[in-house]
């Protein structure tokens, strides 16, 4: 997605866009209008080979400006990339702190500061662009007439990810079945293609009764339906910023430790609330933590408006004019 976005807003800045790496079956209609290019690359081979093939499909296209949105780029990959001349932007896994050479380090996580990097950034002159205001959302979201915060609780989106939600969405919906004030809402459940569970959790969808679950696996409207939700069950990934504009408080659990960080930010400065990982939150835990939020209109109120002041609509454009060095937004 992020990528996605990233070649929209430099194509419209006359700029043609190669990706390489994801597979061709990842590909949709639309990105033929994104990409000149698109080049799979499993990486199988290891960093080295990696970037000197990256190198190669640089060199062929006469690029000059990268953005590297994969955590296997390793020290050794970034530094190939600076001695050859390459201007490239770095998406940084928190939990992973590692040696730097990028011009531009990116982190959108509301947990990062700059002096956690002090002892990573190996380049003199790079820049350091942390926190949600550098988060790049889905065009769809710059459209949405956002709706006011603190609005009574009908529709909860629950989400994580668009792979294996490791059993996350069957634990939400048994706690949300569980939880007392929440007869009347409707959990919008929202599934990638390649969850392995999907046909589980179908299966599972069908037996509640009519308007308890509504189910969608990678929909197209993911804006529209944040948009009509009133409180978000997910994890720490991408769709927290978007929650966070759509004046959506936050639930959060985490499938991975790297999601950790994110969500003890959007916790500390939003007031999200935080379970934990997957593999240790339980039914009863979401159960106690959503009863109160239902009816606690005033602190639904401040979650949301703590968050949507964190995010706007422009990440994507500081960025491209970051690589670009053009004066920002």
């Amino acid at each position: 997605m992020r990528c996605r976005e990233m070649a929209r807003l430099l194509t419209e800045a006359g700029h043609a866009c190669t990706i390489v790496g994801p597979s061709e079956d990842l590909r949709e209609p639309n990105d033929d209008l994104l990409f000149v290019r698109w080049i799979p690359m499993s990486g199988e081979q290891g960093p080295e080979q990696d970037a000197r093939d990256f190198l190669a499909i640089c060199r062929e296209a006469g690029a000059v400006h990268a953005v590297m949105d994969d955590y296997r780029v390793d020290p050794g990959y970034q530094a190939s990339l600076k001695a050859h001349g390459i201007r490239f932007m770095q998406q940084f896994d928190a939990s992973k702190p590692w040696d730097f050479h990028a011009d531009i380090i990116v982190n959108s996580s509301p947990y990062e500061r700059a002096e956690d990097y002090a002892g990573y950034v190996k380049n003199p002159n790079a820049q350091l662009l942390l926190g949600p205001k550098y988060a790049v959302l889905r065009p769809e979201f710059s459209e949405l007439d956002i709706r006011p915060a603190g609005r009574p609780v009908r529709r909860i989106l629950v989400s994580f990810g668009g792979g294996d939600d490791l059993g996350a969405i069957r634990l939400t919906l048994d706690a949300i079945a569980e939880t007392p004030g929440a007869e009347g809402v409707t959990a919008v459940i929202v599934s990638g293609n390649s969850n392995p569970r999907n046909a589980e959790h179908a299966a599972h969808i069908a037996t509640l009764p009519p308007g308890r679950a509504e189910f969608h696996i990678h929909p197209k409207n993911v804006a529209e339906l944040m948009n009509c939700c009133d409180l978000v069950i997910i994890a720490g990934g991408t769709m927290s910023y978007e929650a966070a504009l759509c004046t959506l408080p936050m639930v959060l659990i985490a499938l991975a430790p790297n999601q950790l960080r994110p969500c003890r930010g959007w916790a500390e400065q939003a007031g999200a609330e935080m379970l934990g990982t997957v593999d240790t939150v339980t039914v009863e835990m979401i159960r106690d933590t959503l009863e109160p939020l239902l009816s606690d209109t005033a602190r639904r109120t401040d979650m949301a408006l703590r968050g949507q002041a964190m995010v706007d609509k422009s990440g994507g454009l500081r960025l491209v004019s970051a690589l670009l060095e053009r004066d920002g937004i």
